[in-house]
């Protein structure tokens, strides 16, 4: 069976089942869109952050593999991205004034989410796992476990020294661009191309390629100067003395070899400081593990699982 025919007659209907979508209304009066799933004889709610750029429709694959571990789901679209509030008008950008703004969402998500059946456990993926350790580090013990997949610990920022790009985007913003894409981002091209993507199997790839041009909403592909400036800030804040140090759940942390989006070596920094923390190295894979070949992600799920249920 192909992937497509395995998402269409499998997982979407599975899940489908499953859903309610559900309106966060954020302490600012502003609102999310997010998403609840529910299972049978629950052993507790998976809660997703997503990455950079992404919605909760990317994640369709991975909320199937949760419910079917009995596990329920509740996954929402970060400020900014896919159908939830947004600051400015053209959906081809992502915005933010300050990071911490999507930890006072999660903290709001949560109150939400109270009917949910506990115990907790996060599963997050790059620019969410750099939510995920801002949370779990200011509020310990709200999760019993946590996965973060290639979490954005630390951006790439190319071949220069990071006061460079930082800069950049402070002239920027003191210029009145702070809303505006960056200069070396193109615009959403409609088409995006599979050997430039974060994702290792191309037939995975272009199964969401297709929902996200024809979804307006799903449109989020460059950053503004906002944004870029607090994700190029956000390594210090995770990083600062006795922070790592204060989140008190286990974590497993999924570093992939072949990412060119955030900085494996932090990821080690950040898992060496953590009370019960274990890094797996997975090797010729880009950025986005869960959309890797088969042969991959059926021990990753695996892993994943094995270690909420242990």
């Amino acid at each position: 069976m192909s992937y497509s025919a395995f998402m269409s007659q499998t997982v979407s209907p599975y899940i489908t089942a499953r859903r309610t979508v559900r309106e966060l209304v954020m302490r600012d009066g502003n609102s999310l869109y997010g998403e609840s799933y529910s299972a049978e004889n629950a052993r507790g709610t998976v809660f997703i952050l997503h990455g950079f750029t992404e919605n909760a429709a990317k994640y369709s694959e991975v909320i199937y593999r949760f419910l079917c571990e009995n596990f329920c789901v509740f996954i929402y679209e970060q400020r900014g991205h896919g159908r939830s509030y947004r600051t400015i008008a053209d959906k081809t950008l992502t915005h933010i004034d300050r990071f911490e703004e999507y930890v006072e969402d999660l903290e709001t998500v949560l109150e939400e989410a109270a009917d949910m059946p506990k115990p907790y456990f996060l599963f997050s993926h790059s620019m969410g796992g750099a939510v995920s350790a801002l949370f779990m580090e200011k509020h310990p013990g709200v999760f019993g476990k946590a996965v973060m997949s290639s979490p954005m610990i630390a951006p790439t920022h190319g071949n220069m020294p990071l006061f460079i790009p930082k800069l950049i985007c402070r002239f920027c913003i003191l210029t009145g661009r702070k809303r505006k894409r960056i200069f070396i981002a193109p615009k959403y091209p409609g088409k995006e191309d599979f050997a430039s993507s974060c994702a290792t199997c191309e037939e995975k790839f272009a199964y969401y390629e297709e929902i996200k041009r024809n979804c307006e909403d799903f449109h989020n592909y460059s950053p503004t100067y906002g944004w870029l400036l607090q994700s190029l800030c956000v390594t210090k804040k995770i990083l600062k003395k006795g922070a790592p140090e204060r989140i008190d759940a286990p974590v497993l942390i999924f570093s992939a070899e072949l990412d060119n989006a955030v900085l494996n070596d932090k990821q080690k920094e950040f898992v060496d400081r953590l009370k019960h923390g274990r890094l797996e190295f997975v090797k010729d894979v880009k950025h986005e593990l869960f959309l890797s070949p088969d042969e991959v992600t059926a021990p990753y799920f695996k892993q994943i699982t094995d270690f909420f249920k242990a």
